[in-house]
């Protein structure tokens, strides 16, 4: 009991938004951390998988995950000491950057852009989208820039949209274009193709357009990977070797169920069809390309052009990624496939 509850001093702000996730571990030969997101879509399956087969635990982390409402909490909460890691929106990144935090992105698992623009039914083709409102988590975020890009394909200015913030988590913006309050969201992968089977109109989809962009990036400070080394590798470890499962056949009745309880999916083709985004979707080593950074980059300062002065190359660290990989540790996960 004690060991589930100990912890350092939090702030109190942020420590009343959190909400822990999953039972407590024991104690002996672990290290207690914390990660944190604000992602709860089918992006997250590395995470459910480390967590259920027991991986944090294999590489020396006794993990307490930490949902949070929106990404610039986590940030918060890293650069104040309370978390060792989160993933974020490598948006949010950049952004921080832009203000001098010394964050840096160790891992990006996701760049294929496995989403899709669905809008309200009776918004059919590309002009009725004009001067609506799309719902995305906040500004800089995964949702925004997917919603630029998907803009972009339908040739809409953006100018001619408002985007309106509805903070939280995906499931927050599905309910909102449920219930009206906006007209368009964008939706990962499998629940973007069961909106559409719902009736919300498939406007734009950005698997098809074969574009690429750093998506689902773990983060954390410099002093923490300095001083918390063993963590932040036990961390990528984990997650790199659940990606691993992942990716095995013999795991597809885990991952099944893992994806219907964590998304609430109660139809089995629905669960198939997020199996298969989530196996197409993942990188087996997911390095930070500072190129993709810097077409991230070019995103932003159409939002923000003070974003220009940030230079990218010095928010990544593939130094864990490069030590996984020079090691044959990614390579022996694979050996038997």
């Amino acid at each position: 009991m004690g060991c589930a509850k100990a912890r350092c001093s939090m702030s109190l702000v942020v420590a009343a938004l959190w909400v822990v996730v999953g039972s407590a571990m024991p104690c002996a030969a672990q290290i207690k951390s914390f990660l944190s997101s604000s992602v709860t879509s089918e992006s997250m399956t590395h995470v459910w998988v480390a967590r259920e087969r027991g991986l944090f635990k294999k590489y020396g982390v006794d993990m307490q995950f930490v949902l949070m409402p929106r990404n610039p909490l986590a940030i918060a909460a890293l650069l104040a000491g309370e978390i060792d890691a989160a993933i974020i929106g490598p948006g949010h990144l950049v952004n921080a950057g832009l203000s001098g935090a010394e964050l840096s992105g160790i891992a990006n698992f996701n760049q294929k852009l496995d989403f899709r623009l669905n809008t309200r039914p009776e918004i059919k083709k590309p002009e009725d989208l004009r001067g609506k409102r799309i719902a995305v988590s906040g500004p800089g975020s995964t949702s925004h820039l997917v919603s630029m890009l998907s803009l972009q394909g339908l040739n809409i200015d953006p100018a001619k949209i408002s985007f309106l913030t509805i903070p939280g988590t995906e499931m927050n913006r599905r309910l909102a274009l449920e219930s009206g309050s906006v007209d368009a969201t964008t939706l990962r992968g499998a629940m973007g193709e069961l909106y559409a089977n719902k009736g919300y109109t498939l406007l734009y989809n950005l698997k098809s357009a074969g574009i690429t962009l750093p998506q689902n990036m773990m983060v954390t400070t410099r002093r923490i990977a300095a001083s918390k080394a063993p963590v932040i590798e036990g961390y990528l470890k984990a997650t790199v070797e659940a990606i691993a499962m992942i990716n095995d056949p013999a795991n597809r009745e885990l991952v099944h169920r893992l994806l219907a309880s964590n998304l609430r999916l109660s139809n089995p083709a629905d669960v198939e069809e997020a199996y298969q985004a989530v196996i197409s979707n993942y990188e087996r080593a997911p390095h930070t390309s500072v190129e993709g950074m810097k077409r991230l980059q070019k995103l932003l300062i159409q939002m923000n052009p003070k974003i220009a002065e940030v230079r990218v190359e010095t928010l990544i660290d593939n130094s864990f990624m490069n030590k996984l990989e020079s090691s044959g540790f990614i390579q022996g996960l694979y050996k038997k496939n």
